[in-house]
């Protein structure tokens, strides 16, 4: 039997037509009855004059899943949710595929003075994400991912896969998840930093996509215990070199977006403009900062003035590079006896990358590891990899959920996040 193909409801043209999705909204007439159907792709008015029709109507509920056949008109639709105001779907028959019992919170928020707190919003996520601005911030998120993939893929990178279990830190310090592996204790990765270097000393140009963990007890609108990166790691390159991959790459999604997601930022009210780049030292970062009158001393992270300092460069990626050894982690290639090769990266109020050139000498590497209190056998398969012929290198991550709260002026890092893991939230 031939199953009847469904349209999605931006690709509706006029005839008949077979949709699938959720009841947005009904309205009631007597003589006539209105059913907005909405699927991932917008609203369609459908309107009811057949009274056989009315006893099914009559069942439906608000997100009930249903299935319409009819016929496509021209039509002068008022109501501002719908798609496409000149169409509407004359129904011919009305078919039930799954009845929505009393929802636990609204998808549809008429007053808009009543908010539903993101908590509750959180614990009911699956219904959250239908809400069509909700839904707009995660169809921009997979265009970041797959502009990113794209980008990188035009420059011959290849695509590789990190472990996420692991034996030590990949970054030093405490802030790991421990998992029983077997006999053995392992932990959740807090970065892929160390594999995709081992990669890049053959196959020079590597990019992946992960997932990662850090336990750190904080309870901040910008951080998460499990979030997502976007990495890159690259042969013969230095730190500058890199650098311009990411202000490039940053380029090319942002104008992707611009051009494929023009619904979705209109729903959000997201103006977005290219952002410009400025390069500064963390020397001459300090002196900015003392210059608009804010206390900071040399040796003193920059996150608490992040905002500040972007204030103070609207729409632009700003790259703070050049900072003090004690600064960044043991792998990253110290130039001299106090600077490091590593790098931020600040747009949209907050730090969205982080990278640098990476030490790829064994006798430093062991050095650096000593320094940070951090024990070079814990770290023998990864120091042996560069006894071997290894060529300098340098990479960065991009957060997901960072730049996605920052493109879009998200309040919370929660809401760039289908289901967030922090602190006191482990379901759903």
């Amino acid at each position: 039997m031939k199953k009847e193909k469904r349209i999605y409801i931006d690709k509706i043209k006029k005839g008949p037509v077979f949709l699938q999705g959720w009841v947005h909204e009904l309205r009631d007439l007597a003589k006539v009855k209105f059913i907005l159907l909405r699927d991932v792709k917008g609203i369609v008015q459908c309107v009811v004059k057949n009274k056989k029709l009315f006893k099914k109507f009559s069942d439906l509920t608000l997100e009930t899943v249903i299935s319409i056949k009819g016929q496509s008109k021209t039509a002068s639709v008022k109501s501002p949710e719908v798609t496409n105001h000149k169409i509407e779907i004359e129904v011919k028959n009305i078919e039930l595929i799954n009845k929505a019992e009393q929802l636990p919170i609204l998808v549809v928020e008429k007053d808009k003075t009543i908010k539903t707190d993101l908590s509750k919003r959180l614990d009911w996520r699956s219904l959250d994400l239908r809400k069509k601005k909700i839904n707009a911030i995660f169809l921009i998120q997979s265009e970041i991912i797959r502009a990113f993939r794209e980008f990188f893929s035009k420059q011959e990178f290849i695509e590789i896969q990190t472990p996420c279990i692991i034996a030590s830190a990949s970054e030093g310090g405490t802030e790991l998840f421990p998992v029983q592996y077997f006999e053995k204790k392992a932990f959740l990765a807090q970065s892929p930093q160390l594999y995709k270097q081992l990669i890049a000393i053959s196959l020079e140009k590597v990019f992946c996509t992960v997932p990662v963990w850090r336990a750190e007890k904080h309870n901040t609108t910008r951080h998460l215990n499990e979030s997502r990166q976007m990495d890159i790691e690259v042969a013969f390159a230095d730190d500058f070199d890199v650098m311009k991959y990411l202000e490039d790459c940053v380029q090319f999604i942002i104008s992707n977006i611009i051009k494929n997601c023009k619904r979705e930022l209109a729903i959000l009210d997201v103006k977005l403009k290219l952002p410009k780049s400025k390069y500064f030292s963390y020397d001459e970062s300090i002196k900015i900062l003392k210059k608009n009158k804010i206390k900071i001393d040399y040796g003193e992270d920059l996150a608490a003035n992040e905002k500040r300092f972007c204030e103070m460069f609207p729409n632009t990626l700003i790259f703070i590079h050049s900072f003090p050894n004690n600064m960044k982690p043991f792998y990253i290639w110290p130039k001299d006896g106090k600077i490091s090769a590593g790098f931020d990266v600040l747009y949209g109020g907050i730090e969205i990358s982080s990278g640098g050139q990476r030490i790829h000498i064994p006798e430093i590497l062991i050095q650096r590891l000593k320094e940070n209190k951090l024990n070079p056998k814990n770290f023998k398969h990864y120091i042996d990899a560069f006894r071997y012929g290894a060529p300098y290198h340098s990479g960065w991550s991009i957060g997901l959920e960072r730049f996605t709260m920052a493109l879009l002026g998200l309040d919370n890092i929660r809401e760039g996040c289908m289901f967030p893991r922090d602190r006191d939230r482990l379901t759903p």
